[in-house]
């Protein structure tokens, strides 16, 4: 067996690489798993695509979906924050210039 983190070879039995340590099987970390890309989405962002490439799960296009999945919503949120920040910006200045009342 290969290690998905070093590509060193290992035993079949091996758990953890006893070259890097990495989790091999059911004993990756959480944040390589789809699972927990998602929980990183919301955490860091868009920076949770490096942990989705980094998975050493096989399954290309459940890593595109993902990461398509992951772009188009970070640029609705983007989109998002950008209106509420313009149209905060005018409701500041209508209050600062007195056209608001």
């Amino acid at each position: 067996m290969i290690c998905y983190n070093c590509k060193k070879e290992i035993e079949d039995t091996d758990n953890y690489c006893r070259f890097c340590g990495a989790g091999q099987g059911s004993h990756i970390a959480w944040y390589y798993k789809i699972w927990g890309v998602w929980i990183l989405l919301f955490l860091i962002g868009p920076f949770c695509l490096w942990f989705l490439y980094k998975s050493p799960y096989k399954n290309k296009p459940v890593k595109i979906i993902n990461a398509v999945l992951i772009t188009a919503l970070s640029v609705w949120f983007c989109y998002k924050l950008y209106v509420a920040i313009k149209t905060f910006n005018e409701l500041l200045n209508s209050l600062i210039s007195g056209t608001f009342f």
